[in-house]
This record gives structure tokens, C-alpha cells and sequence, in this order.
């Protein structure tokens, strides 16, 4: 007991579902979703602890499946008139009680809960209105371990044609009824019994893997809560999952000055230069965007505008009036128009009396051109003086004194020299006489 105690405290209390009109529309599928003309449900292994919102929603129901679920008791069941069939097998349930009214009830199936020999008397006195009640199911409750269970209920619903899936006979039915007196006294000794073995056992730790009321819980609880992380997990892949609610920043930061940012990333303007009485502030928001999506708060150094959750707030250049302020949206493009009287109106510099400003307009410097020299006029001869500077190609100037006069003779071929032709070439061989 104390582990469980420690495993459901661990656990969300918001991980159980609750059995709300939208489940039921989602459970009757096969009916396209309409409630009022429903007549079969099955809401069987949805974790449920409570019957709710059936009566109101169902009230022509003809089969009811709630089987595998947590329901501690039978409730919201009475005013569903023309209920058949009612299957709460493998629940919480320790009593029998709430279906007085369901005056159509033929079948109903309690297998594997927690009706006990102390409630027993009490459930077949609460099933004894319902005429129509020919099927009854209780295999799995600590009651039939009281060997004369089967044949008290047979002997106090005489309506019964079958017990346990078992068809009574007139005969077993003929003898319960004569074993009645002796029936309610082993009743009374049974529950006597039960009620000290419960005492004595109510000190004493439950023993592990013990199918209790808490261990069932304990395991939908595990189950319940797996299952939601993987519906989370699958919502979260398939980009489905809701998000959580934006927190809006506040006035401030955390130095304590006052905040300035645009969320929302839209083009402003911020104009405290153009009237000297306001500050204007326009801001593009979206052309289309809804007027009421809009948030606007004037203060004196600060003005803040909250669109679609994104905040665009900026310092003023000067005080303003709040209350004098006019707010407005072009019709044309959507954007937002603040205009914010001054405090103390902005005081503009006079001109001079010859009217001209006091600052003079900047003008651009005149270009000047560098003097050149004066040039020579074109000659009309070339000089080739200088050409040829290439110490490879020209010769170089030989000295003076190599340079001196050779005077050559010329020789006959007599061995007499001759200075007739003294201008002759050395070199060249003289020609030879033909005869």
C-alpha cells in the first residue's frame, strides 16, 4: 500500500481520462458521431474512473461495454430506460446499486470485481427491481467463495435463467428457494468471518503481485501514463502537439530598465523631429490583421504595442501625454499611426531677420587645374641623336692615337716601286700582265 501511494503521487493526476460527450462521439464512430439515436458504445480500456455524462447524452443506449476500466462504482446508469446489456467486468466495483431504474436490463456482467459476501445480500436486493434481468455474471468476485452464493441469489431473483453462464433449472431453483432460511444464516456467519479476517489483515502488508483494488490501479495508472507519453511522442513527430501558451515579456528587463524590442520584426518609425508639439510613432503591422489583435499602451517615456503576441516597445525621445494621444490604422495600408502630444512642446530656432538660416548649406568645392609649363613649338626635322644607345650594337669611339696616317707604296712586279699608284690597297693582290 505504501508503494503505490509512492507511485501515484509520482504520477499526474491529469493522465486519467474522463468519460466526456467528445469520447463518446469519437466511440460511436459507427453511428457518424450522432449521440441522440445511439444505441451500442464500447468504452471498454480507456482508463476511466467514473460513469458520467451517459444519462444525458445516451438516453436511448441499448448496449453499454465498460469492461477493463477503473470504475469504483455504479453510477450514472438509472435513467437509461432501454438498456439491455451492461458489461462492467474487470472494474473496482465492490457493490451492486444504481440500476434500479433500467427497467429493460437482460444481461449484466460483473466478472472479476470486488463484490465481497458483506455487499453481497445488498447487490441481489438491488437487482430484484429489474424484472427483465435474465443473465447475470459474477465470476471473479470474492463472494462465490461462500459456497452457498449461487443458490441464494437463484432463491431471491427467481427472474434468472442463467448464473455464471450456467442455466438454472427449475429443480435447483425449487430447492434454493426451500434452503433460504438456512441460506441467510450461513450468510450471516460468513459475513462475520469476512468482516474479522479483514481486521486482522488490515496491519499487515499486502504481499506482492496480491490483486487488489490498489494494484490495479497502480498498474492502469503505469499504463495510462505510457500511453499518453506515446500519443505525445507521435503528436510531437507528426507536428500535431499543442504548444505551450507564449508568455508575453513584461514592462521591464531584468537591469530594471524599461524594455526595448520588436518581436514581431515590422518596420517603424519614430518621429519626435517633424511637429514640435507630438511624437509620432508608425508602425507597419500587417494590412489584414484584425483591429482587436491589437494592444496598444501609451506612457509618458515609453510606448508598448502587443500584435499577436509579439511585442514592439520603444523608449520615447521626450515625455508625453498619454491621455491626449490619438491612435489610428491607415486604411490603405493597415499600419498603425500613435500620435503623442509633448509634455513640454519642442521649441523651433527662429531665422535671421534677412531670412537666411543660420547654418548655410554645404556647396561643392570649384575643381582647379595645375599649370603646365610652356613647350617648345614641333620642330620639323627628326633627330636621330641618341637612337641607338644599345652598347651591343654600337661601336665604341676609338682613341685618337690609333687613329694616324699609313702611308703604303705600291711595288711592279720589276722589284721597283712606283708612286703613281700610291692610293692602292695593300691588301688587294696586284693583277698579273697579259701579253
Amino acid at each position: 500500500l505504501i508503494k503505490f501511494c509512492w507511485r501515484r503521487h509520482l504520477l499526474p493526476c491529469s493522465v486519467m481520462p474522463q468519460l466526456t460527450e467528445e469520447l463518446i462521439r469519437k466511440r460511436a464512430e459507427h453511428n457518424e458521431g450522432v449521440l441522440p439515436d445511439l444505441e451500442e458504445v464500447a468504452l471498454h480500456q480507456q482508463e476511466l474512473e467514473k460513469i458520467e455524462n451517459l444519462e444525458r447524452c445516451c438516453r436511448h443506449i441499448r448496449i453499454l461495454l465498460l469492461q477493463n476500466n477503473l470504475i469504483p462504482k455504479m453510477e450514472g446508469l438509472n435513467k437509461l430506460k432501454e438498456l439491455e446489456y451492461l458489461n462492467l467486468a474487470l472494474n473496482n466495483i465492490s457493490k451492486i446499486e444504481g440500476i434500479e431504474g433500467c427497467e429493460s436490463l437482460k444481461k449484466l456482467d460483473m466478472t472479476v470485481n470486488f463484490i465481497t459476501v458483506e455487499d453481497l445480500e445488498e447487490s441481489v436486493y438491488n437487482l430484484k427491481a429489474n424484472m427483465a434481468l435474465e443473465d447475470l455474471y459474477l465470476t471473479g468476485n470474492t463472494c462465490l467463495e461462500w459456497s452457498g452464493c449461487r443458490s441464494y441469489v437463484i432463491a431471491h431473483l427467481p427472474q434468472l435463467k442463467q448464473f455464471d453462464g450456467k442455466l438454472v433449472i427449475p429443480h435447483e431453483r425449487i430447492k434454493a428457494r426451500q434452503q433460504l432460511p438456512r441460506l441467510q444464516q450461513e450468510l450471516e456467519v460468513a459475513v462475520e468471518a469476512a468482516r474479522l479476517k479483514r481486521m486482522a489483515e488490515a496491519g499487515m502488508p499486502v504481499s506482492e503481485g496480491a490483486y487488489t483494488k490498489e494494484s490495479r490501479e497502480e498498474m492502469y495508472l503505469e499504463l495510462a501514463a505510457q500511453k499518453e507519453e506515446k500519443e505525445r511522442n507521435e503528436r510531437r513527430r507528426m507536428g500535431t502537439e499543442a504548444k505551450e501558451p507564449r508568455v508575453v515579456p513584461g514592462v521591464y528587463n531584468a537591469r530594471g530598465e524599461i524594455r526595448q524590442c520588436n518581436e514581431g520584426k515590422y518596420d517603424f518609425n519614430m518621429d519626435d523631429s517633424s511637429f514640435p508639439d507630438k511624437v509620432v510613432f508608425e508602425l507597419a503591422v500587417p494590412k489584414y490583421l484584425d483591429t482587436t489583435a491589437l494592444d496598444v499602451d501609451v506612457q509618458p517615456t515609453y510606448v508598448r504595442v502587443v500584435c499577436k503576441d509579439k511585442v514592439t516597445q520603444l523608449k520615447l525621445p521626450a515625455e508625453v501625454q498619454p491621455d491626449a494621444s490619438k491612435v489610428q490604422r491607415s486604411k490603405t495600408t493597415g499600419s498603425l499611426r500613435i500620435e503623442m502630444p509633448r509634455l513640454e512642446p519642442h521649441h523651433v530656432r527662429e531665422l535671421k531677420k534677412d531670412g537666411t538660416p543660420d547654418l548655410q548649406p554645404l556647396k561643392p568645392a570649384k575643381e582647379t587645374i595645375p599649370s603646365r609649363a610652356p613647350t617648345a613649338p614641333p620642330s620639323k626635322t627628326v633627330s636621330v641623336k641618341g637612337m641607338y644607345q644599345d652598347p651591343k650594337r654600337v661601336a665604341k669611339e676609338k682613341p685618337a692615337q690609333l687613329l694616324r696616317e699609313v702611308k703604303t707604296t705600291r711595288v711592279s712586279n720589276s722589284g721597283y716601286s712606283t708612286a703613281v699608284d700610291d692610293d692602292d690597297d695593300d691588301d688587294i693582290p696586284p693583277l698579273e700582265n697579259r701579253h
